[in-house]
C-alpha cells in the first residue's frame, strides 16, 4: 500500500510514510548488511530507498539487492536508477529485470559525475537525463521499448525523482520538480535539509506540483561531520547550527544531531508525504533516526 499511497495523492492521510536509505555493499558480501537489519530493526520502515554507485563510487548493483531486501524484509524498495553508468539499451533492460525480480518503483536519477568519485578517470554515458529516463519508463510501461518493439509484458513502474529544498534559486527549482512531474513523477525524495524554516517554505510551495515529497533527514556523529556535510554542493546548515556545533569540536554530536532531525520533521508533517531517513557513512545512526521517527511522527 505505501506505493500506492505515493502514487495518489488522495490516498493520504494521517501519519507521513518512513523510508530509509540502504548502500549496497562494495563486494558480494552482504552479512553486515543484514546483521545490522535483522530482529526487527525495521519495525514501521514502509518503504527502502536503495542507491545506484551513488558519489560514482561503485557497489553491487542496487536492482537486484533490492529485490533481495524486499525478499528478506517485505519492505517495499524504491530504487535509484541513475544515467551515468548505462546507455538506453542497458536501462531498459535492467528496469524490465528489475521489474521480473519484484522492483516496483525507481527513482531516476541524471547520476553523480564520475570526476567526484574513486575512479575518476571512467567514462560517463549521460545519454539522457533523469528526464529522458522518466520518458523511457512512461515508455515501458505503456508496453513498448523505444524503439517501438512491443513487450511480451510491461511493467507498471512508479517513478520518482530528487528533489532539493536547499536549492539557491527556489523558482527554478520547482520548475524542474514540475517538468519532472509532467514526465511521469509521482513522489520525490529530497536531500537532506537542517534548516526548518527553509523547508517548510519549499514544501509549501512545492505542494502545487502534485508531487509527494519525502523530506531528507541526515544526522551526523561529530563536527566534522557536520562541516563536511555543509560543505557538500546542494546542501545548507543554519548558522545558528553551525555554531552550536563548533561550541562542541571534540564531543559525540549523535544525540543532538538526532534531536534536530526529529524537531524538523515534527515542523513538516503536515506538509510532506513522508521522511527519507539518508544514512550516509553512519548507517546505524540513521537506523536510530528512524526507528525514533517510527515511534513519533510516522507511528502507526
Amino acid at each position: 500500500m505505501s506505493l500506492e499511497l505515493l502514487k495518489d495523492s488522495s490516498l493520504r492521510a494521517g501519519r507521513p510514510l518512513l523510508c530509509l536509505e540502504i548502500n549496497p555493499p562494495r563486494g558480494v558480501d552482504m552479512s553486515a548488511i543484514f546483521a545490522r537489519l535483522d530482529g526487527g530493526q525495521l519495525e514501521g520502515v514502509d518503504l527502502l530507498n536503495i542507491t545506484d554507485s551513488a558519489l560514482a563510487r561503485m557497489k553491487l548493483a542496487a536492482l537486484p539487492f533490492a529485490a533481495i531486501l524486499k525478499q528478506r524484509y517485505g519492505i517495499e524498495p524504491v530504487v535509484n536508477v541513475s544515467c551515468r553508468d548505462r546507455n538506453l539499451i542497458a536501462l531498459q533492460a535492467d528496469l524490465l529485470a528489475g521489474w521480473a525480480m519484484g522492483v516496483r518503483s525507481i527513482v531516476a536519477l541524471t547520476g553523480d559525475a564520475v570526476t567526484v568519485g574513486d575512479s575518476p578517470d571512467r567514462k560517463a554515458v549521460f545519454e539522457v537525463n533523469s528526464i529522458g529516463l522518466l520518458h523511457a519508463v512512461q515508455t515501458l510501461n505503456a508496453g513498448q521499448d523505444l524503439a517501438g518493439n512491443k513487450l511480451s509484458g510491461n511493467p507498471s513502474f512508479v517513478s520518482g525523482v530528487v528533489v532539493n529544498p536547499n536549492a539557491k534559486n527556489t523558482a527554478a527549482e520547482l520548475r524542474r520538480l514540475n517538468r519532472k512531474q509532467e514526465a511521469g513523477a509521482k513522489f520525490a525524495l529530497s536531500q537532506p535539509v537542517f534548516d526548518l524554516e527553509a523547508a517548510r517554505a519549499f514544501l509549501t510551495a512545492a505542494k502545487e506540483s502534485g508531487v509527494a515529497i519525502m523530506l531528507g533527514l541526515m544526522p551526523f556523529k561529530n563536527a566534522q561531520g557536520a562541516h563536511g556535510m555543509n560543505n557538500v554542493p546542494g546542501i545548507r546548515m543554519p548558522e545558528a547550527l553551525l555554531q552550536r556545533v563548533d561550541s562542541m569540536p571534540n564531543d559525540d554530536l549523535s544525540e543532538l544531531s538526532i534531536n534536530h532531525c526529529l524537531e524538523i520533521a515534527a515542523g513538516t508533517a503536515d506538509v510532506v508525504a513522508g521522511f527519507h531517513v539518508v544514512s550516509g557513512a553512519h548507517p546505524k545512526l540513521g537506523l536510530e533516526l528512524a526507528r525514533r521517527l517510527a515511534q513519533g511522527v510516522c507511528a502507526r
